[in-house]
């Protein structure tokens, strides 16, 4: 019967050996995404800026640094997804107030739907992509 504890378990050192083998592979592959990923997020983030910032210099800079920022916390730090959300929400209705000085939403909507799609692809897809080199 299993109490909840693993204090009665013994691992013979061959199954120790054979756990650490396996999870220095995945510290190994996930270090591999982690370089991929500090490479490709900025050029991702820079494009995305370009499509989704407001008509002025300003707002295409500061969109690059936050797509960037929270791009790397969610991708590569594993930052919570739903605080990075609300950050970029809240960026998004700053923005559109200080482009405009009113909410033009229809412009609001564009920015805010791609900004929070993307942001919440590098954060939902960073656990697929660890698995999937593990496979390959």
């Amino acid at each position: 019967m299993y109490n909840g504890s693993l204090k009665g378990i013994r691992m013979s050192p061959t199954d120790q050996d054979e756990i650490f083998e396996v999870l220095a592979k995945q510290r190994q592959n996930q270090l591999k995404v982690d370089r991929v990923l500090k490479i490709v997020l900025p050029i991702v983030a820079f494009l995305l800026s370009t499509i989704c910032a407001n008509l002025n210099w300003q707002s295409t800079l500061a969109t690059f640094i936050i797509l960037t920022i929270a791009f790397w916390a969610v991708g590569i730090k594993r930052m919570s997804l739903w605080i990075w959300l609300v950050l970029i929400s809240i960026y998004c209705l700053m923005d559109n107030y200080l482009s405009y000085g009113q909410l033009q939403l229809e412009y609001l909507r564009l920015q805010l739907g791609c900004m929070l799609v993307f942001a919440g692809l590098v954060g939902i897809g960073r656990p697929y992509m660890d698995r999937w080199l593990m496979t390959h």
